[in-house]
């Protein structure tokens, strides 16, 4: 079985209950963060369309999470509807557009497609 959409990237998301304590601990090892996207958010480059993100934001149900980029996430979106699949709203988060699906253990795969 092939693909239904390309993608192109992938993040991996930790969720931190101490940001300062998390901050440091990836930072004795991966160094300073490659990216601070808003407070409370940290991301390192691991590889060339690898990421691994600190979130310490409040509300989420799993530790972690796993971010596949793409290059139209509408498109990904109508793909997965057609092929059973559920999929939620697409979310704009001003630098980036968002789509959740939840695997069958309700891990949560997020869709994402950079603005711009």
């Amino acid at each position: 079985m092939k693909k239904l959409f390309p993608t192109n990237s992938l993040i991996s998301v930790i969720k931190v209950s101490d940001y300062a304590a998390a901050l440091a601990w990836y930072g004795a090892w991966l160094g300073e963060p490659d990216e601070v996207p808003m407070e409370g958010m940290a991301e390192w480059r691991i590889a060339d369309n690898a990421w691994l993100q600190l979130d310490a934001s409040e509300g989420a149900a799993h530790p972690a999470a796993v971010v596949i980029g793409v290059n139209d996430v509408a498109a990904c979106r109508a793909a997965l509807l057609t092929a059973g699949i559920a999929a939620g709203d697409i979310v704009d988060w001003e630098v980036v557009l968002c789509c959740d699906l939840h695997d069958p253990d309700g891990n949560r795969i997020s869709l994402a497609q950079v603005i711009g």
